[in-house]
């Protein structure tokens, strides 16, 4: 054989090799435009009841159900439509959405719309107006979704308790302007729950360590399953739209080897994006992360949650793994597009400050929490104007962090400067560190009402951390 026909056919070898592993290792382009990475832990999803492409209307029935969420146990939790977490519901940005909202539970519930800028007699708070949903009875929750981003709906009377038994779920109202070349999405719901040894809802006992600390489960749940599997092609990427609804557990993300792309938060996609090695997530916050996960065909990743410390006092949570990365093929991702968003920086010059401060105290060994020293069933309501800018001075008043959480407005966190910070993010729940400040920029548009604000450590709500904000006309 003369050498150059030896060098073609060690080259065609070559080739053939290339193209065998092709085969056994990954899919063909067809296949991997049709890859669905979370099928495994995938989410029921709310019908949608009305042919108008603009209107997304569905039914949604609060009610005690039986699920397993340990293998081969069934546990009695309460469920949105049978299904924990609650359905995945849809909507695109400026439909209207449509909710028949049935109360199957013994005690009286409301559906608060987390983050989402509605009515003020639509945001599910109990406390002023006919809101409170009655067993038996139903409600009719109609708005309009103002804003692309992941939000999320829950319980808003006995909040602690019914989030705590499997009552939330996540509502996703899709940016038509979103480029495709983001990456597969998928919608990831951490929350946890707390089981007995037979599997049972654990009820923690109501004392002062309890309170302080706050309620984490003993089970970790991602899309209300322990430790699922994600599927991946190495070197295509994803996008994680993520939203904790814990009562009062965070989340300190880390995938070894690997960081993210953060390009959004509570209220969808923020200025331009940032590159983030181990992204936080408090109670009541979401996320929107691109990762381009990397591994050998057949081996997997660890998405762990990292040990978190909350405050000096409080022991750090311990290390917990929520889901495995399966390699189950390679694939490729096109080129990023320009991600900018043009967001308006709030002015805050001349601005009223209003002072929030999370205090914490106790009166005959019983845990009191409050807004500036007062608990919730003492307080008297703060007071803005539609059209009015004001900068909250959110400073917590102990060595614990808190969660803040403001109903129906975005808010932008400003520096010390008193500017946005950069990227600029809408906001609706930011944390609060042990003996911290926050100064949050919020400019009420025309939806006047009595709005909540609060700890969204559950436990800490519940013992008073929490507040009115009236908005006049």
């Amino acid at each position: 054989m003369q050498p150059g026909a030896s060098m073609a056919l060690a080259r065609a070898y070559s080739m053939l090799g290339g193209l065998v592993w092709l085969v056994a290792c990954g899919p063909q382009p067809a296949e991997e435009a049709r890859f669905d990475p979370g099928k495994h832990l995938r989410l029921a999803e709310a019908v949608d009841l009305d042919p108008d492409p603009h209107v997304t209307s569905v039914k949604l029935r609060a009610a005690p159900a039986s699920i397993e969420i340990l293998p081969g146990i069934t546990t009695e939790v309460l469920a949105y439509s049978n299904s924990l977490p609650g359905p995945l519901i849809r909507a695109k940005r400026g439909d209207r959405v449509h909710i028949e909202f049935e109360n199957g539970l013994s005690i009286p519930t409301t559906v608060h719309w987390h983050g989402m800028r509605v009515p003020n007699d639509m945001d599910g708070v109990p406390h002023h107006g006919p809101l409170l949903v009655q067993p038996g009875n139903g409600f009719i929750y109609d708005y309009i979704a103002l804003d692309a981003g992941l939000y999320w709906y829950h319980p808003h009377h006995y909040s602690l308790e019914t989030i705590g038994a499997g009552l939330y779920g996540p509502l996703l109202v899709d940016d038509p302007d979103d480029p495709p070349e983001l990456g597969d999405e998928v919608v990831l719901v951490l929350s946890d729950i707390s089981l007995d040894e037979n599997g049972a809802l654990y009820h923690h006992p109501n004392d002062r360590d309890t309170v302080a600390a706050g309620r984490d489960g003993n089970v970790v749940l991602v899309n209300g399953r322990e430790r699922p599997r994600l599927e991946a092609l190495s070197g295509r990427r994803q996008r994680w739209r993520i939203v904790n609804s814990a009562r009062s557990r965070y989340f300190r993300l880390s995938l070894p080897g690997h960081t993210f792309l953060q390009i959004g938060s509570d209220g969808g996609r923020m200025e331009y994006p940032m590159e983030v090695a181990e992204p936080l997530i408090v109670p009541g916050e979401r996320l929107d992360l691109l990762v381009e996960p990397r591994g050998e065909p057949g081996t997997a990743l660890e998405l762990r949650a990292l040990p978190v410390a909350r405050g000096s006092s409080l022991p750090q949570s311990e290390l917990v793994v929520l889901l495995d990365v399966d390699f189950v093929g390679v694939g490729s991702s096109p080129p990023l597009p320009d991600l900018k968003r043009s967001l308006v920086p709030i002015d805050a010059r001349g601005a009223a400050t209003v002072e929030i401060g999370l205090t914490m105290g106790e009166t005959n060994g019983v845990v009191e929490m409050g807004i500036n020293g007062i608990p919730y069933q003492s307080s008297t309501p703060l007071h803005a104007r539609v059209g009015e800018t004001q900068v909250l001075r959110v400073k917590s008043e102990s060595a614990f962090s808190h969660p803040f959480h403001l109903h129906g407005f975005a808010f932008q966190e400003l520096d010390a400067a008193r500017v946005p910070v950069h990227p600029i993010q809408l906001k609706d729940t930011i944390e609060v560190p042990p003996l911290g400040i926050k100064e949050l920029a919020v400019t009420y548009d025309d939806r006047p009402g009595t709005w909540m604000f609060h700890c969204h450590i559950l436990d800490h709500a519940e013992a008073g951390m929490m507040g009115e904000l009236v908005v006049s006309p």
